[in-house]
């Protein structure tokens, strides 16, 4: 495999971001994306191999703690570590920031999800009851001290 390349996501990124965003099951849109990346508190983050983005990742960083908005992977690129290795380090980069802590909520039927937060550190904080509305399901809360 090419060497993979954790960075920033870039305005240009957008395009081929919004298209492996569709493939989650709430994706984002262009739009909501383009919004995202000029938000200041933001840190959006692209996985690449041979200098193409293959996955994603959004966060909020505030007050010393980041949230996970969402990481999807290229159905072509999965169940290679990619998700695992963005992931790392983007919390290294937003721990160098000043987080202290992360927070996200995964879908409780997404086991695979699950087994990569927990894998990474992650541990149930909570559930919310009937949060995702398409297809339905309860999201688990997940936080892991930086």
């Amino acid at each position: 495999m090419d060497r993979l390349v954790i960075c920033p996501m870039e305005p240009a990124d957008l395009e081929i971001c919004t298209a492996i965003e569709q493939h989650a099951p709430d994706p984002w849109t262009g739009p909501q994306l383009a919004e995202e990346l000029a938000f200041e508190s933001a840190r959006l983050f692209v996985a690449r191999l041979a200098g193409r983005p293959v996955a994603l990742a959004a966060f909020q960083l505030a007050a010393g703690e980041a949230s996970l908005n969402t990481v999807t992977v290229d159905p072509a690129f999965r169940r290679r570590g990619i998700a695992a290795a963005l992931l790392s380090q983007a919390l290294a980069s937003l721990t160098a920031e000043g987080a202290e802590i992360c927070f996200l909520e995964v879908r409780a039927r997404n086991v695979p999800a699950l087994a990569l937060y927990e894998h990474l550190g992650f541990e149930k904080a909570g559930l919310r009851r009937g949060f995702y509305k398409n297809p339905p399901d309860d999201a688990v809360v997940m936080t892991k001290n930086l």
